[in-house]
């Protein structure tokens, strides 16, 4: 099903609620496709391959082994590995290589832990669009890994021009690209309660927008990206909101050749909130002086909506409108957000929880849910926020707070 495109949106955080209204969930002429093989077949087998599955929701018919789609249809996993087995690059009819679609739908698994969709490296996992002339697509996708893709754009998924794609609670990792090694967006994006680890790029190590790409990124942890140029965990080409999002570790400037900087590469209007964005590094050989670990001003305006951590400005980053509710380093004085080590912590996906001594602990914004600045409801295990007297910076709220009074262990 093509869904026709809602007005221009007057803010990008109504990306979330503009989704919902699409039918995404909900629609009631929609299609259970229930996936019943791992396998990776186009065959009359009486099985449905998640191949199978997708073209059976893109052509509204029954397919194979697959029931008929119908309008915003559910693709539903089980906890598996679905690894491609058919190679075949640069075909787009879903019959090798990467998995097209080109209708509304969502697929959804049943927690990134357990559910994994494992590319072949040769190509990207999700080529989503292009839909009809003047038409978009709505897509959705929850509760699985995607890993192991690889292509020019998007390793992991590729959005195209005129698809609204929503991702929740779903894990990015070793997947490589040349923009954005997760995703390379063209068309409206949301990112919720995920984490970006261990990609690759030359630029935009986890998400790579374009200049039309409005992005919405909440609860959302990078980790152990790298890029060759600069935007370790992601280049904004485009308007975009950062809420609750924690970047540590990333690694900017890969192949040592001094050119390339920031875990963050802002080239449009980029504004954060209740954010974590410390102890990145830039591997640039020109001196410290020249090191920009954390963020870049590309060309676009960075600012802040208050209650954040910026580890280490460096010298080509500026946070605009900051307020004293942030925390900003600099090459002299970095700040550390004393971080605990990158888990589960009991969710599907991984985070990094600060610990008792951290400066991200109860600094978030006291705003109730919903306002402007606000701290997200959850955290990217589904947490409530606050679990004491405020909400925590960043992507994970402190859920452990028998140590919280200061008389936790020292840090190793």
């Amino acid at each position: 099903m093509i869904v026709a495109r809602h007005e221009i949106w007057g803010s990008i955080m109504r990306f979330p609620m503009v989704m919902f209204s699409l039918g995404l969930v909900g629609d009631a002429c929609a299609a259970t496709i229930n996936v019943t093989t791992t396998d990776d077949t186009i065959a009359a087998d009486g099985q449905c391959s998640l191949r199978e599955a997708i073209t059976a929701a893109n052509l509204d018919s029954a397919f194979n082994g697959c029931t008929a789609g119908n309008g915003v249809d559910s693709i539903i996993l089980a906890a598996a590995e679905y690894r491609f087995d058919i190679a075949g690059a640069n075909e787009d009819a879903n019959a090798s290589g990467d998995l097209d679609v080109r209708s509304s739908l969502s697929i959804v698994g049943p927690g990134a832990d357990v559910a994994r969709i494992r590319g072949d490296r040769e190509d990207r996992v999700f080529d989503l669009g292009p839909p009809g002339a003047g038409q978009t697509i709505v897509v959705g996708i929850s509760g699985v890994t995607i890993r192991n893709g690889g292509g020019a754009l998007g390793g992991a998924i590729l959005n195209r021009e005129d698809v609204d794609l929503s991702v929740s609670s779903v894990s990015f990792t070793g997947n490589a690209a040349s923009q954005g090694a997760g995703i390379a967006s063209f068309g409206l994006l949301d990112v919720d309660r995920s984490v970006f680890h261990a990609n690759d790029a030359d630029e935009g190590g986890a998400i790579w927008t374009s200049a039309s790409g409005v992005a919405s990124i909440r609860n959302v942890t990078f980790d152990s990206n790298t890029s060759t140029g600069s935007g370790s965990a992601a280049v904004f080409g485009a308007a975009a909101t950062l809420n609750n999002v924690t970047a540590s570790q990333n690694i900017a400037d890969s192949d040592f050749d001094d050119s390339g900087d920031g875990a963050i590469d802002i080239r449009a209007s980029v504004t954060i909130a209740n954010s974590i964005i410390a102890r990145n590094v830039d591997l640039s050989l020109g001196g410290s002086a020249l090191l920009n670990p954390d963020c870049v001003s590309g060309g676009g305006a960075f600012d802040s909506a208050g209650h954040n951590l910026i580890g280490n400005l460096g010298n080509v980053c500026v946070l605009g409108n900051a307020q004293a509710s942030d925390q900003t380093g600099n090459p002299a004085q970095p700040i550390n957000p004393l971080l605990q080590p990158f888990a589960l912590y009991g969710g599907t996906v991984e985070v990094f929880l600060p610990t008792a001594a951290s400066p991200a602990v109860e600094r978030g914004s006291p705003a109730p849910t919903g306002s402007a600045g606000a701290c997200e409801e959850t955290d990217a295990r589904g947490v409530p926020r606050p679990q004491a007297a405020r909400c925590d910076i960043g992507a994970a709220e402190l859920d452990d707070l028998i140590f919280i009074d200061g008389f936790d262990p020292a840090l190793p």
